[in-house]
């Protein structure tokens, strides 16, 4: 194309408006977006001012660059062919910049977007987007893709399980039924080698076990041991404690299987009818048909299935451990025990024990033991995944990441969502940690760290219908002990989790310098407050709770204090006293039982006040305390009610669960009952 056609044709285009196109125009169409610098430091032209937005974009006022050089660097007019090819691309462009007026192609009135700038609705939120955020906006937030991620894998996961448990019960049943067939065809057609090699057996076993011996005495107390009632009976026993516990359908599996082993076996006795090895001198003399053996099917049978409900109730890997070696051990004994008396052919026991894993594998797919059921095994539509804050004292445990990942462990296998952690500091250890806990809404608290950390969480947690679960990792761990709950710190984390709930009684405090606080243990005020107070912290963390014997012996001599003790609304009561406690609970380190009628959940407080005169009265003082006696003098008397004030005629130390507070003469304490939900083992049943 000649030089005045390229000019005629670009007039004609300025009189239809359309601009030429300009070095690096490709470029300029997809910069960003309103109110950003053009390429000349300008606003783009063709964009609609933010303040504007609502009225039409104006035309853009297009100018003349006829001595444009394309990309490659030519001239415009050098090369006919690159001008017919720069032509239509022009042409293209200008019907693209044209606006669309059935509003197909973009918002009516505004001109269609097609080099990726936005239209009038999205230009204010490109306009204050900052680099890099369009990647942030095309993905979700952080914490809503893990949630949803987390629930999808542990949707995963179940369906896994459920078809891993199906796969291997169908592959048991196959396979046992198979070879139980096969063994069931040799007896009946009575094949040479199975009958030769039963009768040898059988023959050389009358000549090692003879009656009398010490071995056939053995064989004959394992036999007594492993009566197929006898297994039955237990199986039950069993069963109905998995089914108290709350797994119905695991307990009534376990009925089930025996129940269908006990007819088969009686079933395949009467169509064999194999009479019993023949004996000349026999140990034992039972009666009936030999094939299978019923003391080899009923053991292995139970054996098996109690191995099973110990994997489903998720015990430890040493409890897994010793059920396999004792379920394995006594499977063996008893077939054992059947060969040895020749009250049964090897072939009679290898046969029940081919056909106990076919019953197993038979049953476990009949119950739905795969498929996903609730605490009662009923199928039920899953409900919503329960969420769990722990509030951790890190400054408690040896090693947070084995102890993270133990908790987060248990909570997926629980069924919870993973745990929200909050740390306590030494400003903090645990107020402001356990209400950011309450605001998100969970269904249960656990507090891991000492006494300190524990009371803290309590108090928040009361009246919040929100349970505490606790994990102890402190010296002292006085509630815990008080409450029989577990010291092992894998056993805690499973009680805190899966545990039950239980109401226990706070104890609300105030006295003077002392703002209104809880506790769940106990209140002290002088020598108890000065021996928690000096107790070696380094010695504390090597010998525990030891340690204070440490501070005792410095402090015998710690003076004794003129209180006044009021119980209800009785008159006060004055002592010299070298201690003074007020407890919720009553047992101290070492299992000493200073407050014997003290209970958690009495509604009542206890009061005890240590008065020994001199060093040579605390023998006394402790033989008392050691042997739970009830008797009341001026060296240890004790009292109950539902609130007790305590005023010292001096400041004197004060300590709250093992936490020194700040000097004072008064103790003001309240039973509040029953204002706290608490973790206990799942066989414990108190509401």
């Amino acid at each position: 194309m000649s030089s005045k056609t390229g000019a005629k044709v670009r007039r004609r285009r300025r009189r239809r408006g359309v601009k030429a196109p300009v070095p690096g125009a490709a470029k300029a169409a997809t910069a960003p977006k309103n109110g950003h610098p053009g390429p000349h430091g300008t606003d783009h032209p063709d964009r609609p001012d933010a303040r504007d937005a609502g009225t039409p974009a104006p035309a853009p006022d297009h100018t003349d660059h006829s001595d444009h050089t394309d990309r490659s660097g030519h001239s415009g007019r050098s090369d006919s062919s690159e001008q017919t090819e720069q032509d239509g691309r022009e042409q293209d462009l200008s019907e693209q910049s044209q606006p669309d007026e059935s509003g197909m192609n973009g918002s009516p009135g505004h001109p269609p977007d097609r080099s990726g700038t936005v239209g009038r609705a999205t230009a204010p939120a490109a306009a204050g987007r900052t680099p890099g955020s369009h990647r942030a906006a095309a993905r979700p937030g952080r914490s809503g893709r893990s949630a949803q991620q987390r629930t999808a894998r542990a949707a995963r996961q179940r369906a896994w399980r459920s078809r891993a448990v199906e796969r291997r019960a169908m592959f048991a049943t196959l396979t046992g039924s198979a070879g139980f067939a096969v063994l069931l065809v040799l007896v009946a057609v009575q094949w040479s080698p199975l009958v030769g090699m039963d009768r040898s057996v059988a023959t050389w076993w009358t000549t090692v076990v003879t009656p009398g011996s010490g071995l056939a005495d053995f064989f004959v107390v394992v036999q007594a041991i492993s009566q197929p009632w006898v297994l039955r009976a237990a199986s039950v026993v069993v069963a109905a404690f998995v089914i108290r516990a709350g797994y119905r359908r695991l307990g009534l599996w376990l009925i089930g299987v025996v129940a269908v082993g006990t007819l088969l076996e009686w079933f395949l006795k009467a169509l064999v009818a194999r009479p019993r090895p023949p004996v000349a001198r026999p140990v034992s003399a039972p009666f009936g048909y030999s094939f299978p053996s019923g003391h080899a099917l009923m053991s292995a049978l139970v054996a098996s299935a109690l191995v099973i409900v110990a994997l489903r109730l998720r015990v430890r890997t040493r409890g897994k451990v010793a059920a396999f070696v004792a379920a394995g051990g006594t499977i063996l004994l008893v077939g054992l025990d059947r060969v040895a008396l020749s009250v049964h052919y090897v072939s009679d026991v290898l046969a029940a024990w081919i056909l106990a894993p076919a019953l197993l594998g038979a049953t476990v797919l009949a119950f739905g033991l795969g498929r996903p059921r609730g605490r009662a095994g009923e199928d039920e539509p899953e409900r919503p995944r329960r969420r769990l804050a722990v509030v951790l004292n890190p400054s408690k445990v040896d090693d947070a990441t084995d102890f993270r990942n133990q908790v987060e462990r248990t909570a997926q296998r629980a069924g919870w969502e993973p745990p929200e952690w909050f740390e306590t500091s030494v400003d903090d250890p645990g107020h402001a940690m356990t209400k950011a806990a309450l605001a998100a809404e969970v269904d249960l608290v656990i507090a891991a760290g000492g006494d300190g950390t524990v009371r803290v969480v309590c108090s928040e947690l009361a009246d919040s219908g929100v349970p505490v679960g606790i994990v102890p990792a402190g010296t002292g761990n006085l509630l815990v002990r008080n409450l029989g709950l577990p010291l092992d710190l894998r056993e805690a984390i499973e009680v805190a989790i899966t545990g039950t709930d239980r109401r226990i009684d706070l104890v609300r405090v105030e006295g003077d310098n002392l703002e209104t606080d809880r506790f769940a243990v106990m209140a002290g005020l002088g020598l108890d407050a000065a021996v928690v107070g000096e107790a070696p912290a380094k010695l504390k963390r090597r010998v525990g709770w030891a340690a204070y014997a440490v501070s005792i012996v410095r402090n015998l001599s710690f003076p004794a204090l003129r209180v006044d003790i009021v119980v209800d609304d009785e008159p006060p009561v004055r002592r010299y006293a070298r201690t003074v406690l007020v407890g919720n609970v009553g047992t101290l380190h070492g299992g000493l039982e200073l407050l014997p009628e003290a209970e958690p959940d009495d509604g009542m407080l206890d009061v005890v006040a240590v008065a020994p005169r001199r060093l040579t009265e605390w023998p006394h003082v402790a033989w008392r305390v050691i042997r739970r006696s009830k008797d009341q003098d001026e060296r240890l008397h004790t009292w109950r009610g539902r609130r007790i004030v305590v005023t010292a005629a001096e400041d004197c130390p004060r300590q709250l669960d093992g936490d020194v507070i700040e000097s004072g003469r008064e103790l003001r304490c309240e039973i509040e009952p029953g204002v706290l939900l608490i973790r206990m083992p799942s066989t414990d049943r108190h509401s």
